[in-house]
């Protein structure tokens, strides 16, 4: 059988290589510099799927990716969630009194924040965490530390000196997963659709544009908007609605959204997670 592969964002030990390896045991992970090179792999057949954090809820929507879902060329198939666990993290002799530095991502320090101040300790950004955990396993220096995955800490031979560094224990982020191909799904299921869309630019276009979901009693479970040029005058929306695109509610809601908007376009649908519930 031939090796599949899902490619994140990162090196091996980040959040993302966790959540590819919890969900999907049998591909191997594939580490790449960007989120764009992530999407890339899968366009270009260097992996199956590509797997992408979409926001948190303390940390709110990662930035750029509203970009790259309005470009994006292939369908989100999946989401999951995943509660994020912080761990302080040194070499073998380095004792936690004697750390003075912690390297992360700037997203983990902030939600370390209080730990951190507690212990004393002052925060240095990095590009990532699992980046920020390589870097002290091959570091000299005896008074640093970093945050990362328990999974980083195996993979670059640390010790945890201190478990759940973060400070909300409900810390969780959204992932999305991303193939050339729409997976079928019954229309039994509860599916989740998401669709990228520009609105006519008259009054009250927004309103009347999503109007079809309230009036086919379909209910919508993320808008967000964005610009998608540099001088401020053209936004996009980006919205989550609970049906499936082959429902005739969804069908006839999406009519009304395309008479009030001058581009709609689905970049995918999939089975709602367990985590909704």
């Amino acid at each position: 059988m031939p090796k599949r592969y899902i490619s994140f964002q990162g090196l091996h030990g980040a959040y993302s290589d966790l959540v590819c390896r919890k969900f999907y045991k049998d591909y191997l992970t594939l580490p790449c510099n960007s989120f764009e090179e992530a999407i890339s792999a899968v366009e270009n057949k260097k992996a199956d799927v590509a797997l992408i954090p979409v926001e948190n809820n303390i940390a709110g929507r990662v930035a750029d990716m509203h970009f790259l879902l309005e470009k994006i060329n292939l369908k989100i198939v999946a989401e999951h969630y995943h509660k994020i666990e912080h761990h302080l993290m040194t070499k073998e002799n380095i004792n936690l009194s004697k750390i003075q530095r912690v390297f992360s991502h700037i997203h983990a320090l902030n939600q370390c924040k209080k730990n951190i101040r507690k212990l004393n300790i002052n925060p240095v950004n990095f590009i990532d965490t699992a980046g920020a955990a390589k870097y002290i396993s091959e570091i000299k220096t005896t008074n640093s530390a970093a945050i990362a995955s328990k999974l980083a800490s195996e993979i670059y031979n640390l010790k945890i000196v201190k478990n759940n560094m973060q400070d909300s224990k409900n810390n969780i982020t959204r992932f999305l997963v991303f193939s050339k191909k729409s997976k079928k799904i019954g229309l039994d299921k509860k599916v989740i659709t998401s669709i990228v869309f520009n609105t006519k630019n008259l009054p009250a276009s927004l309103y009347k544009a999503l109007g079809g979901f309230a009036s086919n009693s379909i209910n919508l479970t993320r808008l967000e908007s964005f610009f998608v040029n540099k001088d401020f005058k053209q936004f996009s929306f980006l919205v989550d609605v609970e049906s499936h695109p082959e429902s005739s509610n969804f069908k006839k809601a999406l009519k009304v959204l395309n008479l009030y908007s001058t581009k709609v376009k689905m970049i995918g649908y999939f089975e709602a997670s367990n985590f909704r519930n």
